[in-house]
């Protein structure tokens, strides 16, 4: 620190120390008197002296003091130091006055930074939402239709049941049974199994009987019934061609049902021209003659079955009947009995051709067997 008066000059235009304040006087601009320069240098000194203050910057205070006293006290020096002094006092104001516009400049741009990411979290969770909205929206979707295929899947279920149940109630259980033979030697292996299996590729089996016969009393020919659940499995089974295996297929109660009517129980008429569709071989339990035992279809079956039956044979609907509607031909067994009626004509024009074919065989071996 400079104990002279010849270094307060310099301490006047480089000193940063507020000397006004050191001695609280007014501010440089207030007039300044010598007489209250050295009140205020006199208080002061007596403040800091380091006799009476014993706090360790209380002796550099007193030597600046002493410096405050000597640049204030001469006009020249005291002038530089106040152009200095204003010099630093407008410095800290421009650099306050740039803080406080930086802090404002930098609060702003926080505050838009905040801004942004709140705008970007908002965007964020509403694209969250809508795509959760979405995923929901597909899933009910998803939902709807199982929904829906399964109700069309139940009312096609449901109708095909009715169908069903309509064909079953038009026909009884004997319309939709069938009777089959088969020679008992060679064929042991046939029993109820190994029909189902036979039979059942054209239809559900509802039952399946092959009667238990005795030893003593078993004959050359063995027979059982098939139930089919529909008639048309049965009708198919019938006119489809026979297993080698088995003697004969026909219709359990001796006739083929009456497919031209919507009950299965016609009321008794006058005979038309309509013939039942033959049977494929003679029955079992028809009369033979005390000759071998030999199948002699020609001599047991009706004379009326040997012409060649056609479309023609099949009689017009009555007037009445729901077949000549419109409705009728949308029913959901009219396909099924119109394919049945045609298969039972072309299979008799065979069968006809056939028993033909047989019966002039038979004929010829007849004679033979008289020569």
């Amino acid at each position: 620190m400079p104990s002279t008066e010849s270094d307060a000059a310099s301490y006047a235009t480089t000193s940063e120390t507020d000397f006004y304040e050191l001695l609280e006087l007014p501010s440089s601009n207030a007039p300044l008197t010598p007489s209250l320069l050295r009140k205020s240098y006199r208080k002061a000194s007596l403040k800091w002296h380091p006799d009476k203050n014993p706090s360790p910057e209380a002796a550099e205070l007193f030597h600046l003091l002493s410096i405050a006293y000597d640049v204030l006290s001469d006009p020249a020096t005291r002038a530089a130091y106040d152009n200095a002094r204003n010099a630093r006092l407008a410095l800290k104001r421009r650099n306050e006055a740039f803080d406080v516009n930086r802090k404002r400049m930098q609060e702003e741009l926080e505050s838009r930074e905040r801004g942004a990411k709140r705008a970007r979290a908002d965007g964020e969770d509403a694209e969250e939402r809508f795509r959760q909205q979405l995923e929901k929206l597909r899933a009910e979707g998803v939902e709807l239709r199982r929904k829906r295929e399964e109700a069309v899947r139940a009312a096609a279920a449901e109708e095909e049941e009715e169908k069903e149940d309509k064909l079953m109630s038009r026909f009884s259980e004997i319309d939709r049974t069938l009777r089959v033979r088969w020679k008992r030697k060679g064929n042991q292996h046939i029993d109820e199994q190994h029909l189902r299996s036979v039979f059942s590729k054209y239809g559900a089996i509802q039952d399946c009987v092959v009667p238990l016969t005795k030893p003593e009393k078993e004959k050359k020919l063995k027979s059982a019934l098939i139930v089919f659940t529909s008639i048309v499995a049965a009708h198919a089974a019938i006119h489809d061609t026979l297993d080698p295996a088995f003697k004969d297929l026909v219709w359990a109660s001796g006739k083929e049902p009456d497919i031209s009517h919507h009950h299965h129980h016609p009321s008794p008429g006058p005979p038309t021209s309509s013939s039942p569709k033959p049977k494929r071989q003679t029955p079992e339990d028809s009369p033979k003659p005390s000759t071998p035992a030999t199948p002699t279809t020609a001599t047991t079956r009706d004379p009326k079955l040997n012409r060649v039956p056609s479309f023609a044979s099949f009689t017009g609907m009555p007037r009445g009947s729901p077949f000549n509607t419109s409705a009728v031909a949308q029913s959901p067994d009219y396909e099924s009995i119109t394919l049945m009626r045609m298969r039972a004509a072309e299979k008799a024009k065979i069968e006809a051709r056939i028993r033909k074919e047989e019966e002039e065989e038979e004929a010829s071996a007849a004679e033979e067997g008289e020569v």
